[in-house]
């Protein structure tokens, strides 16, 4: 039988028992005299509190089995197949309940099994063309030009990390302890981002576009070969960008988008005006030599019978400015080769691979024996291994000369900010008066470019100096023993390379992932923010931008002066996380705050110095976040902070805004627990770097892209009608 209706039979049952021992007992009653309504009244109220009292537990036992499993039921069952295959059922309830739990968990098995072959079959189909595309991508991504691909409104379809290096700022990697100021620094004084979805306005003059387009449109009318357009636009960093516009026509010939090719042109510039100085001032120096010697000969061809002792002072004039015309085309040379090696970058490469070469080279162009030392830590070094590898070799042969021998040992390892680059041999050591005259000599490149030795050692921000090393006997690898017992003095030259940059140990988070989250906070109004707009109420959800944030503090309770410490985000677009787009930034409380909250976020005191403060931090989260929708897990807490520092930044966030967990309770009413742990396992979602900002907001967006597809087979597909749902959840009506 159907349990819902052995329960509804169960239920008449009772009621028709109800009636009929009312009936009895009355009937009862009248046969007795006299007749006593009292006891008749009394008696019919207390078999009515047992039977209601009968009847509540009947339906309380059916509520607890069957009505609320089954709804708990019908929602997991939903995220199989939606969201997340791998989750299975394991709720409590009556034994036909679990009899179906049981079926439903063998066909999500089968379900799975059967969608992973349809996936990988997707896959296979697809190779060939992602092939292609990655390709593409890598070749577009390494390109040296910055490329800009935007439709016909201006907003940005793809772009490559140059593009993004030239339009933002300086150097990614820049840190604010170091002087610069990390995002602040990287986005530059006009808060400069680039992503998918954003406007190309925000980073070039709107007039400069407009003019490149008009200019393509009239070329296009005219139906010349050449359609291109130049510009020369500011990039970020005080650059000077010579920017080529390229259209995207359609079949028809209308203009659906256009392509930004950018160059930095200010180092040619600077470069190509040093040239033209030196050419300027090579033809004054030698055009006067030329003209003393020309003098001097046409003297001594007219006047033949010229004294001797006049002669002979015409060829002294002759012979200086010879060596005066010869000076000054040697020093033009020299200076014209710095700035053609300020060209040559210095790229990474591994130390290991850096010493196998020097072995190869030495040994076969010089004949001198190479024995590699491998230290446990070389790592990665950055070199111009062109000219390192001949000054090298320039020292070693050099060196043969000098010590009278032909074997050396040759060892790289860290040691603090510097990369040692030593080179060891048994013998006489090296005189500093003998170094500093070889680095005065030119190292000759198959390019023909003189390079002095010192010259290539400081392109590198390098240092070179003699060493005496101390060796215990029998060990290949330390140079430094720790005592002086049985060890060999031996003779080295040491070369300082500046390490690549690497996080110091001090400054990495120590992540601590506890149980509990921070507790629910709606005394913030997510639903009425002033960027609220009836035509951003009627967009679907899957394609509005959205900027999904999350914000570490010193304590929980804004209100009596705990602080934010961080700030992480990430973007989404037209349903895409851009794990790339990301906003990162601690910030520095300017106070102190309590232990526990390190154990949570791992973010001890001494990481916050040096670092921006919030005035500084904030207006530039607000220029990453502008035109886009906020999403945070308990938003109402995030957007209270913000809402804290109003008056003192000048930042008002006027965004609209959803909330991960007010939709969780829209997508699943009937669970009772809506954390971020709790929904990121019901929908198979992975958290790295749970309480940090960053690795919270990562989870929080692959939440919300799972959440989107729930709420769709609810009937909740614009923004609108996810806002006013996320407002009648009881989570919502809660104030702390």
């Amino acid at each position: 039988m159907n349990p819902g209706n052995k329960y509804r039979w169960s239920i008449v049952a009772s009621i028709a028992t109800f009636c009929i021992l009312i009936i009895m007992i009355t009937f009862s009653f009248r046969q007795q005299a006299p007749f006593d309504h009292k006891a008749l009244l009394i008696s019919l109220f207390m078999i009515t509190l047992l039977l209601l009292a009968g009847l509540g537990f009947a339906i309380g036992i059916l509520f607890h089995h069957y009505i609320r499993p089954m709804r708990k039921l019908a929602e997991e069952t939903i995220l199989i197949t939606s969201v997340n295959p791998s989750h299975r059922i394991d709720i409590k309830g009556g034994k036909e309940v679990l009899h179906l739990v049981q079926i439903i968990n063998e066909k999500a098995d089968r379900f799975e099994e059967l969608q992973e072959n349809v996936w990988h079959k997707i896959q296979l189909a697809k190779a060939e063309a992602e092939e292609e595309k990655n390709i593409l991508a890598a070749i577009v991504s390494e390109l040296p030009e910055g490329i800009l691909i935007c439709n016909a409104e201006g907003q940005i379809l793809l772009y490559n990390k140059q593009a993004k290096h030239y339009l933002e700022g300086d150097d990614e990697k820049a840190s604010y302890d170091s002087g610069s100021e990390s995002y602040l620094a990287r986005a530059g004084a006009g808060n400069r981002f680039i992503g998918l979805g954003r406007s190309v306005f925000g980073v070039i003059d709107k007039n400069l576009i407009v003019h490149a387009l008009d200019e393509i449109a009239y070329k296009l009318e005219r139906k010349e070969a050449n359609v291109t357009a130049h510009v020369i636009a500011v990039g970020g960093g005080s650059r000077l960008l010579r920017a080529e516009a390229v259209p995207i026509l359609n079949h028809l010939g209308q203009l659906t988008g256009f392509v930004l090719i950018f160059q930095d042109i200010i180092k040619q510039i600077e470069t190509d005006s040093r040239v033209s100085f030196l050419m300027q001032s090579l033809t004054r120096g030698v055009r006067t030599s030329v003209a003393s010697i020309r003098t001097a000969i046409d003297a001594i061809l007219e006047h033949p019978e010229m004294d001797p002792l006049q002669r002979e002072g015409f060829k002294k004039i002759i012979r200086k400015e010879a060596l005066a015309s010869g000076a000054i085309l040697d020093e033009t040379a020299l200076d014209y080769s710095c700035h053609i090696k300020a060209r040559r970058p210095l790229v990474q490469m591994l130390g290991k691979d850096l010493l196998e070469t020097i072995k190869r080279q030495a040994e076969d162009s010089l004949g001198i024996n190479i024995k590699i030392v491998y230290s446990k830590d070389q790592g990665w070094i950055k070199v111009d291994c062109y000219s390192l590898l001949l000054a090298v070799l320039f020292v070693l042969n050099h060196l043969r000369d000098e010590t009278r021998t032909d074997t050396f040992t040759c060892k790289l390892e860290r040691e603090g900010k510097y990369a040692n680059l030593d080179l060891i041999w048994q013998g006489k050591p090296l005189r500093i008066q003998t170094l500093r005259e070889w680095e005065a000599e030119v190292v000759v490149g198959k390019e023909g470019i003189p390079s002095t030795l010192r010259e290539v050692i400081e392109h590198h921000g390098a240092k070179m100096w003699p060493a005496t090393l101390r060796q215990a006997a029998g060990d290949d690898v330390g140079i430094r023993p720790r005592s002086h017992e049985n060890s060999i003095v031996k003779s080295g030259l040491r070369l300082f390379l500046p390490d690549v940059e690497s996080p110091e140990p001090d400054s990495l988070r120590r992540i601590t992932v506890l149980p509990q989250s921070r507790p629910e906070f709606y005394d913030f109004d997510l639903f009425n923010q002033p960027g609220l707009t009836p035509e951003l109420d009627n967009r679907p959800l899957s394609d509005l931008t959205y900027t999904i944030f999350d914000t570490e503090t010193t304590g929980l309770f804004p209100k009596v002066g705990d602080e934010i410490i961080s700030i992480g985000a990430v973007r989404i677009v037209n349903g895409r996380l851009l794990r790339e787009e990301l906003f990162d930034q601690l910030v520095n409380p300017q106070r102190g705050y309590w232990q526990p909250s390190i154990e949570i976020h791992g973010i001890h005191p001494e990481m916050l110095e040096g670092q921006p403060t919030i005035d500084k931090v904030l207006p530039l989260f607000h220029r990453f976040a502008e035109d886009s929708i906020l999403v945070a897990h308990n938003a109402a807490f995030d957007m209270n902070m913000l809402q804290m520092k109003e008056a003192l930044t000048g930042v008002k966030f006027i965004n609209p805004v959803l909330d991960t967990l007010l939709l969780s309770a829209v997508v699943h009413p009937a669970q009772d627990n809506h954390t971020l742990e709790a929904i990121a396992g019901r929908l198979g979602v992975s958290i790295v770097g749970r309480h940090t900002a960053l690795g919270d907001a990562l989870a929080t967006a692959e939440i919300f892209l799972k959440l989107i597809p729930l709420l769709a087979k609810m009937g909740i597909r614009t923004f609108g009608e996810a806002r006013l749902a996320s407002q009648k959840t009881h989570y919502a009506r809660f104030k702390y």
